[in-house]
C-alpha cells in the first residue's frame, strides 16, 4: 500500500516539474497565465452564471493545456530531430496552430461574456478612482511585464536559442 502512495507522490512531483519547466521556459504560457489573471479579475465585475464561470475556467484551462502540449511536442521533436526537418517543422507548426485555435476561441468566448460598454466604464472608473487603485494597476502591469519577460532560454545543442 505504501508503494502506491510513493508512486503517486512521484507522479505529482514529475507533473509539478513539467509545469515549472513550461512556466520558466515558455513566454507564451506566461502570457496566457497573465490573461487568466486578468479574466478572473474582470469576472468579479460581472454577475456571471455558474455556467459562464465554468465556461471561463474550462476555456482558460484549454488554452494553458494546449500551450503545455505544444511545449511537450516541441521538446520531443527537438530531441529526436536536432537538425532541420520539414516534418519536424510541420509537427511544431501544427502544435502551435492548436494553441492559436484555442486562444482565438478563448478570445471569442471572452468577448461574448464580457462585452458590455457600461461594465467597461465601471471597471475603468474603479481602476482610476484614486491614487491607490492607479498605483496598484501600474504595479500589476510592472509585475506582469517582469513575469512574462523573465523566462529562461531552452538550450538545445544544434538549435538556435528560443
Amino acid at each position: 500500500m505504501m508503494d502506491f502512495f510513493v508512486k503517486l507522490a512521484h507522479s505529482f512531483k514529475y507533473a509539478a516539474r513539467g509545469i515549472a519547466f513550461c512556466v520558466s521556459h515558455e513566454t507564451n504560457l506566461r502570457i496566457h497565465i497573465v490573461a487568466v489573471i486578468v479574466v478572473l479579475f474582470a469576472s468579479q465585475f460581472y454577475d456571471l452564471s455558474r455556467a459562464e464561470v465554468i465556461l471561463l475556467i474550462l476555456t482558460c484551462l484549454i488554452v494553458i493545456v494546449t500551450e503545455m502540449l505544444n511545449t511537450a511536442i516541441e521538446v520531443v521533436i527537438d530531441k529526436v530531430s536536432p537538425g532541420y526537418s520539414a516534418l519536424a517543422k510541420a509537427g511544431k507548426d501544427i502544435a502551435a496552430g492548436a494553441v492559436m485555435i484555442s486562444s482565438i476561441a478563448a478570445v471569442i468566448i471572452a468577448i461574448i461574456i464580457f462585452w458590455d460598454i457600461d461594465r467597461f466604464v465601471m471597471i475603468f472608473r474603479f481602476l482610476t478612482q484614486d491614487i491607490w487603485h492607479i498605483s496598484m494597476c501600474v504595479a500589476s502591469l510592472c509585475v506582469f511585464y517582469l513575469f512574462v519577460t523573465s523566462g529562461k532560454k531552452r538550450k538545445i545543442k544544434g538549435k538556435k536559442d528560443k
